[in-house]
């Protein structure tokens, strides 16, 4: 208990460094006894504070999304890039300040084992002295006390979404204790979670200081965990019977995921929250009415990693850590609600980005739509196309410098990767406002939403779909497609079965893009095998010189035309069956950008990638009573 015990004051003393309360004048940190640390709301407070960063937010350099079909990060070689490849095993995915190869700060968030036992042990910890008996205020205890049982249902959640069960720990560890500790069956770590999330329920309140947890963030947790613990990767009619790495098959989970979501949207929306008017409401106001539970972030102190997921082209040229890519952008339906390979879409080849669903604009910095920033206090334009093409000029350089030599050759390929600011063609354009300056100290977002009402929304569509409702699930896909400034068709009554589901997963895709879901979302559905597969592409144009006015031609995706196999900048056998409302388009991605990321995209055949491994040095400290996930050695 001793070690414990120096630990927590630690925290306790690291927490309090800058604290202004007179009563630290009084009682020196190194003097404070169990007492003071859980008989006083403020020091109990500020233990609890610390646990909140159990888990970083996803705003950082190596994010998660670049594993997926939705961005690249060009110099994620021990963050990212080797995971997308499919090389991911026990031994690098250890952090170098643990041993291993990962890099500590281009992190994508998916190795959180270490970390969370860490924090684990503090919850633990708080819990059982404050169970044990505390002089505080009844409401302060059981508000704190809500908080961390919230905060330990939060951890246990991240952590069986990306290992399956783990081992389950609910009490704090002596220097007498055995560790030879196992992992927990699957079904009972979410049945132990839900117990966590029922004791919250009943202790925290409705309202609670800023970013904290309340009864609305608890209620909204059950929708996700029910969720993933019903999704066929854990909840699988293929292989019904339970253990470590999946639950024991029953549809009955469709139902109470159902009904978990069902309440969250219920009590959310009977304390205030709605879908924010605007879509970038989001990460713009740390007062939109959509975000249940967010990080709030502050605008400096950052180190230069935040800031480079949002640099705009004219910063570092073009350094940047998510660059979207042309599958994620080919996904955004047209404002007519049809994609633009569909017949009757009204897409045009030479105005590929024109008539886009609105969130489009919002979430990918795409040609010839201005990206606006501020700098030195001065707002900027620049159009990103252009700037891409001739090396940072502007549409009044352009239009002083007709027939620059800069431009492109017919007979030539685009510029080389090293040319382009940003190596798919496309800018990210969510998480940025432009009236806040974006350097290396600052970030250029207030927030990050943790838990926001959209997804509840998506989620009880999904759990309504899967148990039968189709009605409530087109509903509350509509709702999502109504909001003021997007005002997308609606999904009509006649999608139904198969159809439907596309367009729930679509939704997904767009509404939640590059917030750190669709990671887990082709993974808990069991689709990442071709999702995954995908080979990363970039947008590319070519200028054709001659006449008046040079012509601008998108080496974009099309449907494959074998008659235009021959043009010079083809690159033959990119193509993808692609299923989208009950017909197969065969894609043709030979016009675009290949060869983007140095090693192809690959999923494992044998699916060992749908779960992360656990980290070797946890398998040896455990003398092997720790199983680890299949296919991995």
């Amino acid at each position: 208990m001793k070690k414990i015990y120096y630990i927590l004051l630690a925290v306790v003393a690291l927490a309090f460094s800058s604290c202004k309360d007179g009563f630290l004048d009084k009682t020196p940190l190194d003097k404070l006894t169990e007492d003071a640390v859980f008989n006083s709301v403020g020091l109990a407070e500020n233990h609890v504070n610390s646990m909140y960063s159990v888990l970083p937010d996803f705003l950082q350099e190596g994010n998660i999304g670049c594993i997926t079909d939705e961005g690249y990060f060009r110099y994620g070689g021990t963050s990212t890039r080797y995971i997308a490849a499919g090389t991911m095993d026990p031994d690098n995915i250890v952090y170098m300040e643990e041993g291993g190869a990962a890099h500590n700060t281009r992190t994508t968030v998916l190795n959180i084992w270490n970390r969370s036992y860490k924090y684990l042990r503090d919850m633990n910890y708080f819990i059982t002295k404050v169970e044990e008996g505390s002089q505080m205020d009844a409401a302060d205890r059981d508000r704190l006390l809500g908080e961390v049982y919230f905060l330990r249902a939060w951890t246990y959640t991240n952590m069986i979404e990306r290992y399956g069960g783990v081992p389950l720990i609910k009490n704090t560890f002596t220097m007498t204790d055995e560790f030879g500790i196992k992992r927990t069956p699957f079904d009972d770590c979410v049945d132990e979670i839900l117990k966590d999330l029922d004791k919250a329920d009943a202790l925290l309140p409705l309202k609670n200081g800023q970013g904290r947890a309340t009864k609305v963030v608890s209620k909204a947790l059950r929708s996700r965990l029910t969720l993933i613990a019903a999704s066929p990767l854990f909840n699988d009619p293929d292989n019904p019977t339970g253990g470590i790495v999946r639950g024991a098959y029953s549809a009955d989970k469709w139902v109470r995921a159902f009904n978990a979501s069902k309440e969250a949207v219920e009590i959310a929306e009977a304390n205030g929250f709605r879908l924010a008017d605007t879509y970038d409401d989001i990460w713009k106001n740390v007062d939109c009415p959509e975000n249940i539970w967010c990080k709030f972030l502050t605008p400096l102190g950052y180190t230069v990693h935040k800031g480079q997921l949002l640099y705009p082209p004219e910063h570092y040229s073009g350094w940047s850590s998510m660059e979207p890519t042309q599958a994620m952008v080919s996904d955004y339906e047209l404002t007519n609600g049809k994609k633009w390979f569909e017949e009757g879409s009204g897409y045009d080849p030479k105005h590929p980005f024109e008539n886009r669903d609105p969130r489009f604009y919002k979430t990918v910095a795409a040609p010839f739509k201005p990206f606006s920033y501020t700098k030195d206090g001065t707002m900027k334009t620049v159009n990103l196309e252009l700037y891409l093409l001739f090396e940072k000029k502007t549409i009044d350089d352009f239009d002083k410098n007709k027939g620059a030599t800069a431009m492109l050759d017919y007979t030539k390929k685009p510029l080389d990767l090293g040319e382009y600011p940003s190596t798919t063609f496309f800018k990210l354009h969510k998480w940025h406002d432009p009236a806040i300056q974006i350097s290396e100290k600052e970030t250029g977002s207030v927030l990050y939403p943790w838990i926001r009402l959209g997804e509840i929304y998506l989620n009880y569509a999904e759990a309504a779909f899967k148990t039968g409702k189709e009605d409530i699930c087109r509903e509350y896909i509509n709702k999502i497609r109504d909001r003021l400034d997007v005002h997308m068709p609606h999904i009509p009554d006649s999608a139904t079965g198969a159809i439907l589901w596309d367009h729930l997963v679509n939704e997904r895709r767009v509404e939640l893009a590059f917030e750190a879901f669709r990671y887990f979302d082709v993974r808990r559905w069991k689709v990442a095998d071709f999702y995954d597969n995908v080979d990363l592409y970039g947008g590319q144009v070519l200028v054709l010189t001659g006449g008046s006015k040079p012509d601008t031609v998108y080496c974009m995706p099309r449907l494959y035309d074998e008659s235009k196999n021959n043009m010079v900048y083809y690159d033959e056998g990119q193509t993808y069956d692609y299923t989208w409302l009950g017909k197969t388009y065969k894609i043709d991605y030979g016009d675009c950008r290949k060869g983007v990321m140095p090693a192809k995209k690959y999923f494992p055949e044998d699916g060992r990638n749908y779960l992360m491994p656990i980290p070797r040095p946890e398998i040896t400290k455990s003398m092997g009573s720790i199983e680890q996930n299949p296919g991995y050695n």
